[in-house]
């Protein structure tokens, strides 16, 4: 057992080496695998753990197995083997899938990830999967089979569970998600403080003097970076000694519905924007009812806004650290690459308040 980390079930371990030797290619689809008699001898385990082991990579779909021929690597039987056609001769490939590029934070997450890769050796890979779950699975399986060496995924909003994700961290294939992580599955994370940047700024509007702080933000559940900015939003609320109303927590999945949420609560004298897309909507919404900004209505922004439209308004924001998150994330990477063993770790990029008039 000494090719094997002690740090697991024995089945676990065997599961997670022979999947590497699969994804390394000293197994390559259709290769006929020891059997469970020679595997228990060189490991010097009992049968039932190699058993215990095959049987979780028939399940995943990695192996097959013919009675009285043996254990084969699977080829395109609903999980991707790495591909035959990948030439040994072309630059080992890292993936980035992100959900769009479409604004100056992802171009800057693409930027920086791209800055580190580039003196590696490795070539980088950019998907978008357009805020799909179903087309982030399928870039998953489509660059597994073009023999990709590791990922780096910004999940699609809304999404709290992804099986090939899953799959990969289970195999021990490197893999770093960005921005939010993935509850329940336990993989290797860079994301901004999300929690503490929206505790700052609503402890920065408590202590302008506002006392009726609302938040409004895009569909949060199952999108951890908003949920962890909602319970900094009421983390600061609470400490402040004021009352968490949720009436003033207004989950938009239609920005047509701002001007009444507006109109519905004109006791709020500050609100906090979640994010930029549904912040600008806010402003111009109250800018149509005639509501003063700032004046009558301060407006705190998580992320700088873009549109020209707005920059007559000075506003506070609380500003993430993009290029910072896509060099951690590749430099996290390549350390797994390293050594897929190492302990999945969690990186925070701290945000910064950025007051303004």
């Amino acid at each position: 057992m000494n090719d094997l980390k002690k740090n697991a079930p024995l089945y676990i371990q065997l599961r997670s080496y022979i999947w590497q030797q699969i994804q390394q290619q000293h197994w390559k689809n259709g290769d006929r695998l020891p059997t469970e008699k020679e595997l228990a001898e060189r490991f010097n385990v009992s049968r039932i753990t190699i058993r215990n082991a095959l049987q979780a990579l028939v399940e995943d779909g990695f192996i097959y197995r013919i009675q009285g021929k043996g254990t084969f690597v699977a080829a395109e039987r609903g999980r991707p083997a790495i591909a035959d056609a990948a030439s040994r001769d072309t630059p080992p490939c890292i993936a980035f899938l992100i959900p769009r590029l479409n604004n100056r934070i992802t171009a800057q997450l693409l930027s920086s990830v791209e800055d580190v890769l580039s003196g590696s050796g490795f070539q980088l890979i950019f998907c978008k999967t357009h805020d799909s779950q179903q087309i982030e699975k399928q870039k998953i399986r489509e660059l597994l089979r073009l023999g990709v060496k590791g990922f780096i995924i910004y999940p699609v909003e809304g999404e709290s569970y992804n099986e090939e994700i899953l799959q990969l961290t289970l195999s021990k294939f490197p893999v770093v998600v960005i921005d939010r992580y993935l509850r329940g599955i336990e993989t290797n994370c860079v994301c901004s403080d999300n929690f503490g940047g929206a505790y700052s700024a609503i402890e920065h509007l408590i202590r302008s003097g506002h006392r009726k702080i609302a938040m409004v933000t895009s569909p949060y559940e199952g999108t951890t970076s908003l949920e962890d900015r909602l319970s900094g939003y009421e983390r600061a609320l609470e400490d402040h000694r004021l009352p968490v109303d949720r009436s003033l927590i207004f989950d938009c999945t239609d920005f047509s519905a701002i001007p009444s949420f507006l109109q519905d609560h004109p006791e709020v004298t500050a609100i906090f924007a979640g994010n930029t897309d549904v912040g600008v909507e806010l402003v111009r919404s109250a800018e149509r009812l005639g509501i003063g900004i700032p004046g009558q209505l301060a407006v705190v922004f998580y992320d700088e806004p873009e549109y020209p439209d707005l920059l007559k308004y000075p506003f506070t924001i609380i500003e993430q650290n993009q290029p910072e998150i896509g060099r951690n994330a590749a430099r996290l990477l390549l350390s797994i690459m390293e050594n897929p063993y190492q302990t999945r770790t969690k990186i925070t990029v701290p945000t910064k308040l950025v007051v303004r008039a």
